[in-house]
């Protein structure tokens, strides 16, 4: 490496590095903020999804029939039992009084047992959570007493059961748990580590180039007999750098909080226990953040070498920052077969690469296609990085 190149590199990265307010902003605080708001998110989730689940929901039946009495289970719902509806019902379950309202038809057993359709109005609150949670449990037993008046009116209950599932079969679920956890994995930490390595960029970069024009600096630096080329590409490396130190200093936040929110994770069956990945598999994770940073560094470069100061930097790098974090939720809807033609996309392409190495399906092609485009765009907005140093214009009156 040239000694002149690694001089500039060692230069920014002690400009960054001596500076502990900065050093706390953009490494340590990153970290802390996700372990603290992880942790919190997942034990306040775990927590209110356990309180939910453990509620006991009031039902209010207008009309109920003696058989519904005698099948439904009142551990399981708190039964209040009327003759006439009333409007005061409705008000209950819209202030969350109550979670269920339901009206029978009249003479319901009795036009059951004739072959008749009675009807049950069965009513719930759709913004409470607990409402919600009931309506599910009580749907549930709405079903099973249909098959209980079913049985009634054949005569023998046991009749009306044709087959039964599973039975005798202690685990029905045949899965990989590795595949699994991986796929859990990978509707969230691609969107995490694009985001993380962008802003990890974008919070210094704009200094490093539109916060030297701003002072004055960058013109004493374009006198030195260290070439423009040599000073870019310095300044291009050094942040390249300082954003995978940031983007770990993120994903370290992100492991450290997975025991508190490791509950929440599990529900949806991601056994972090289970993540084992390969040597090869790290190598590609390497390969994606490397080529995905040096596109963010060489797009928050350019910006910042048209930009005056670093307000105006920022302003433009904010479209530049919704860009890349719809392209992350995109991905996170994305189901199915992904044509080869996507992963060419720069950013898109990165993020559904990460997704697909989570997933355990990263092929050796999607590597090349979305590492091989990530470097052809760096390497042509490097080339315009490099034009724009040595334009005279660009540098001093920008």
């Amino acid at each position: 490496m040239d000694k002149r190149l690694l001089t500039v590199i060692k230069k920014e990265l002690k400009r960054i590095f001596s500076d502990r307010r900065l050093i706390f902003t953009t490494m340590i605080l990153p970290a802390l903020s996700i372990y603290v708001m992880y942790s919190i998110m997942g034990n306040m989730m775990t927590d209110r999804i356990d309180e939910v689940e453990e509620n006991i929901p009031t039902v209010i039946a207008v009309d109920a029939p003696e058989s519904f009495q005698e099948f439904i289970d009142e551990t399981k719902f708190e039964m209040i039992y009327a003759e006439d509806a009333s409007e005061d019902f409705e008000k209950q379950i819209l202030e969350g009084d109550a979670e269920i309202y339901m009206i029978f038809d009249e003479n319901f057993d009795d036009a059951a047992m004739a072959f008749n359709l009675p009807n049950v109005k069965r009513f719930y609150n759709g913004s409470e959570d607990y409402s919600q949670e009931a309506r599910y449990n009580i749907d549930n037993t709405l079903n099973d007493y249909e098959t209980f008046l079913l049985g009634k009116r054949i005569g023998n209950p046991e009749h009306v059961e044709v087959f039964d599932l599973n039975r005798d079969v202690e685990n029905s679920k045949i899965q990989d748990d590795k595949k699994a956890t991986g796929k859990g994995l990978s509707i969230l930490f691609p969107m995490m580590i694009a985001i993380f390595l962008f802003s990890g960029a974008m919070s210094v970069g704009p200094d490093m180039i539109a916060g030297e024009k701003e002072r004055g600096t960058m013109a004493t630096l374009l006198v030195t007999p260290v070439k423009r080329e040599t000073l870019a590409m310095g300044k291009v490396i050094a942040l390249g750098i300082i954003a995978i130190i940031t983007s770990a200093s993120s994903l370290l936040g992100i492991i450290l909080s997975m025991p508190s929110a490791g509950e929440m994770f599990s529900r949806d069956g991601i056994d972090m226990a289970s993540l084992q990945f390969s040597s090869m598999d790290f190598l590609a994770l390497i390969a994606i953040m490397l080529t995905l940073v040096s596109v963010y560094v060489a797009v928050i470069c350019l910006i910042s070498i048209m930009s005056k100061t670093i307000k105006e930097a920022n302003t433009y790098m904010s479209p530049i920052y919704m860009i890349v974090m719809v392209s992350g939720f995109t991905t996170m809807y994305t189901t199915g077969p992904i044509e080869s033609w996507r992963y060419f996309i720069p950013v898109y392409g990165s993020i559904m690469a990460l997704k697909k190495l989570f997933a355990f399906e990263l092929t050796a092609n999607v590597l090349l296609y979305t590492c091989g485009s990530s470097i052809l765009i760096a390497s042509i907005l490097i080339f315009f990085i490099k034009n724009l140093f040595n334009s005279e214009r660009v540098m001093f009156n920008a």
